[in-house]
């Protein structure tokens, strides 16, 4: 009959570990919101979560490893927010509406959320377009697929996944754009022109 001790002592153990990659990866998001990228440093982030420093590698790989994880999840949480404001939305209202909606929507979370535009612009200036523009499968994508989908659009075959690649590329640039922008007049003309572009583009 195998022994419990093992057991009894190991759960207790990745709980401890659990824990403190919990508080490294929540006093990294303080320290980001709080101070910017810059300031994340694995000294700053150790001194924040009362550890050694050397506990961190425990964990991640370097300080970026924990950044481009709270970068996916700050994304996830806004796609989140726009994913369910589409459940909301009374079908068949055509593409611009339903469009238009939701993009001012994702506006709204990105710039209310407290490292999304942060985390953002680092993802945006440490790697390639093609690094950072979501692919197939992605969040960004599904969510386009289900707004065509509400707005009773249906994509002519054969071009479907070069048109999703498209409009999920130009969403992504542009939408960081109107992010970037602290006008919020002047970021509503860009979601105008991105939902112009895209609704020419799919009706």
């Amino acid at each position: 009959m195998p022994s419990t001790t093992v057991n009894v002592k190991k759960k207790p153990m990745q709980a401890r570990a659990k824990a403190r990659r919990d508080r490294i990866i929540a006093c990294t998001e303080d320290i980001l919101s709080r101070d910017g990228v810059d300031a994340a440093t694995t000294t700053a982030i150790a001194r924040e979560a009362e550890i050694p420093v050397g506990s961190i590698y425990r964990y991640f790989k370097d300080r970026n490893d924990i950044i481009a994880l709270l970068h996916q999840v700050a994304y996830d949480d806004v796609v989140g927010t726009v994913a369910a404001a589409l459940e909301k939305i009374e079908p068949g209202q055509g593409f611009r509406a339903t469009h238009e909606a939701l993009i001012r929507t994702f506006w709204r979370a990105a710039r209310s959320h407290p490292t999304f535009r942060v985390l953002t612009r680092w993802a945006n200036a440490h790697n390639s377009l093609w690094d950072v523009t979501p692919g197939p499968e992605s969040n960004l994508e599904e969510l386009v697929r289900q707004t065509l989908v509400v707005a009773g659009v249906k994509l002519p075959e054969g071009r479907e996944n070069a048109m999703m690649r498209t409009a999920v590329t130009t969403l992504s640039v542009l939408i960081d754009q109107a992010l970037e922008e602290d006008n919020e007049r002047k970021a509503d003309a860009l979601i105008d022109e991105i939902t112009n572009l895209l609704t020419a583009y799919f009706d």
